[in-house]
């Protein structure tokens, strides 16, 4: 960018905003060549026809450290900002649930010993962490290690998209969700360590995002640190820097939610795939681990916007109940939505995936049969590759299965 070349861009006017008539003024003045001034114009109207609504200064910090890669040009595009700023903004939203249900309510903030922890202590059960408290959790242990490797390789590039994909794709989109339904549901202890789990986690996470959005995380970090319990310190700078605990990391329960995360996916998309409105509450019907649906159901159900979800021990049963609903293979699980479809136009979307799947097995085997690929890749992306291969095997047997029922 360039000010003599009416091209510039003035970060204030990105903060504050700026309407069309002063912007082309601004731009059109202190040429190099004063004779470009009304193609500048021109060029301006076209790409800023309304002027530059603001974006705030937190939203232009996080779009320049997003930018800041290893490369020496920057295509900077202004909804990049707009990005950002929407960001800001689910995070504020974000607070705003978490102190609605957290301010005044107990967050199992207690102190507490060992002794009174014990079968027959004083907090014996005072807090019961799900699979879901544990793996957000866990996550965020991730994320700090990956932000300090970020900060130590002076990549903010990928600061900020780690600190954006686990804000935006985990805490707010599954985890507030989640959290929504242990809250109504749950019992005190469970929802006890669901506020404390929220509280906690939103605390850290605004101390971790402090260094790119400062003015947003000290204005929310002032309220939530008082309810959190954690206020030590006057400003949010002071507080201490996030530090990752890898003994926090809980694979198991990493492992839970991506299983309920591929089974709600995989009800949404057939939602979609058979047009049903999310408005349209359907019964879901799974068998497959039973003790894990069973467990997972009211979250499912939230989740997936389900009338009733009905497990099944017995697939012979599932498979009458089915008849011709439309199906969708997770793992171990079959799961259907319980509705009258076209069985010719059930017949075609199944084939479809089925050939798809007998293309990604194709292309497997065909490395797997390569000794020069065998022979030199490492033995985790072999590995990689022959449960590649049996996934989508059993995938496969298990569509076909549904095909010949609906023959």
């Amino acid at each position: 960018m360039s000010k003599s070349e009416g091209n510039v861009l003035d970060p204030v006017d990105l903060i504050d905003g700026i309407e069309l008539a002063p912007l082309l003024d601004k731009r059109s003045q202190g040429l190099r060549k004063p004779e470009t001034a009304p193609q500048v114009r021109k060029n301006t109207e076209k790409e800023f026809p309304a002027g530059i609504p603001g974006y705030g200064a937190d939203a232009l910090r996080f779009t320049f450290a997003s930018l800041a890669s290893l490369g020496r040009s920057i295509n900077f595009d202004s909804k990049r900002c707009e990005g950002y700023r929407n960001f800001c903004n689910k995070l504020w939203n974000a607070t705003r649930f978490t102190l609605m249900n957290c301010e005044g309510q107990d967050c199992g903030l207690a102190e507490h010993t060992k002794e009174q922890c014990k079968p027959g202590g004083e907090f014996h059960n005072y807090m019961s962490f799900s699979q879901a408290d544990r793996w957000i959790s866990s996550t965020m242990q991730r994320v700090e290690a990956d932000v300090a490797k970020g900060f130590a390789e002076y990549r903010l590039d990928n600061v900020a998209s780690s600190i954006y994909q686990f804000v935006w794709d985990e805490f707010c989109d599954w985890y507030l969700e989640i959290a929504k339904v242990q809250i109504q549901t749950g019992n005190d202890s469970q929802k006890r360590a669901t506020r404390r789990t929220l509280i906690r986690t939103l605390e850290g996470i605004l101390r971790l995002a402090h260094p790119l959005i400062p003015f947003i995380t000290e204005e929310l970090w002032q309220k939530v640190s008082t309810v959190a319990g954690v206020k030590k310190t006057a400003t949010i700078g002071q507080a201490a820097y996030p530090q990752s605990q890898p003994e926090k990391i809980d694979e198991k329960a990493e492992a839970h939610v991506a299983q309920l995360k591929k089974l709600v996916d995989a009800t949404r998309v057939l939602r979609g795939e058979m047009n049903v409105s999310p408005a349209t509450r359907l019964p879901l019907f799974v068998v497959g681990d039973t003790a894990f649906m069973t467990a997972s159901a009211p979250v499912i159900k939230a989740l997936a916007k389900l009338s009733e979800m009905r497990v099944f021990e017995d697939e012979a049963a599932w498979a009458a109940a089915a008849e011709a609903a439309p199906v969708a293979v997770v793992g171990e699980a079959r799961v259907c939505l319980h509705m009258e479809v076209d069985v010719a136009a059930e017949k075609l979307r199944l084939g479809k995936e089925a050939t798809r799947l007998e293309g990604e097995l194709f292309k497997v085997k065909a490395k797997l049969a390569n000794e020069a690929f065998v022979n030199k890749v490492p033995p985790a992306v072999l590995a990689q590759e022959q449960k590649r291969l049996a996934d989508f095997t059993a995938t496969l047997e298990k569509l076909q299965e549904q095909l010949a029922r609906l023959k």
